[in-house]
């Protein structure tokens, strides 16, 4: 079995995804593969893929979508293709740096069965629902929290564990499904941990393409903290806690999550 799947959804940044598989190429060492969902992009990213699957060959799979459905349903089709016994995602304008998934499959190998995912350190420029911090290069990665309780917006996990918790909950379009993601995990008993070192260099690139999904992040936004059952912004006092997340102190015990 292969040790890692790495998912990577991608529409219109043909630049951006060539960096990123650049990147992959360079940086990961275990057996992997890399599975490509494109939604349906109209500038040249079917040629990049084409250059690079001359350069990987059997590591690259592509998964093309004929119309775009965003990032949560293109992300749940290439895990429910992964083979690998790990698994991860990428956004297209993320970059892991050298070593990082091996140690983050490391960080996660020596930990027991109740630890859902190790997350993976990134660039967040928000001083807002900051968890952890470290410092590479000058330039600082950190963790995030969602009203006290860690999650992983770039997370290594098991497969099985993928398979456990439904993957992405498919209500949300471009973002809220990373946070949900961990918070089904909370609420089922497993943990997040950090993984020390192993860090992706995120851009956030703001484009025509994210611009447009704006008002769409807005509402996901609101589902996951009517899902959830979050506190609002104010009076909320933004401190994150890792003995006591308090959103697990909130849950609504009769919530039914999604398969």
């Amino acid at each position: 079995m292969l040790e890692l799947s790495i998912v990577l959804p991608t529409c219109n940044r043909s630049a951006l995804l060539e960096k990123c598989l650049s990147s992959i190429a360079k940086s990961v060492q275990c057996e992997h593969e890399i599975i490509v969902v494109d939604g349906a992009s109209s500038d040249h990213t079917r040629d990049v893929l084409s250059d690079a699957s001359r350069q990987l060959g059997e590591r690259l799979r592509v998964i093309r979508e004929p119309q775009r459905e965003g990032f949560v349903k293109a992300a749940n089709k290439g895990f429910r293709a992964a083979r690998g016994k790990n698994m991860t995602w990428l956004n297209d304008d993320a970059r892991p740096l050298p070593g990082a998934l091996d140690l983050a499959i490391q960080t996660l190998d020596a930990q027991p069965e109740n630890v859902a995912f190790v997350a993976m350190f990134h660039r967040w420029n928000s001083m807002r629902n900051i968890a952890y911090e470290t410092q590479h290069a000058g330039k600082t990665f950190r963790l995030c929290h969602v009203r006290g309780t860690l999650y992983a917006n770039f997370p290594m996990g098991r497969r099985t564990t993928y398979e456990r918790l439904g993957f992405f909950d498919e209500r949300f379009f471009v973002c809220g499904a990373d946070p949900d993601l961990s918070l089904k995990a909370w609420y089922a008993g497993l943990s997040v941990l950090p993984a020390w070192s192993a860090i992706i260099d995120h851009d956030s690139f703001d484009d025509d393409r994210r611009a447009g999904d704006s008002l769409t992040a807005i509402e996901d936004n609101k589902k996951l903290f009517a899902k959830w059952d979050l506190p609002p912004r104010n009076p909320y006092i933004n401190d994150f806690d890792p003995a006591h997340p308090c959103t697990l102190r909130i849950l609504r015990r009769e919530m039914k999550l999604a398969a």
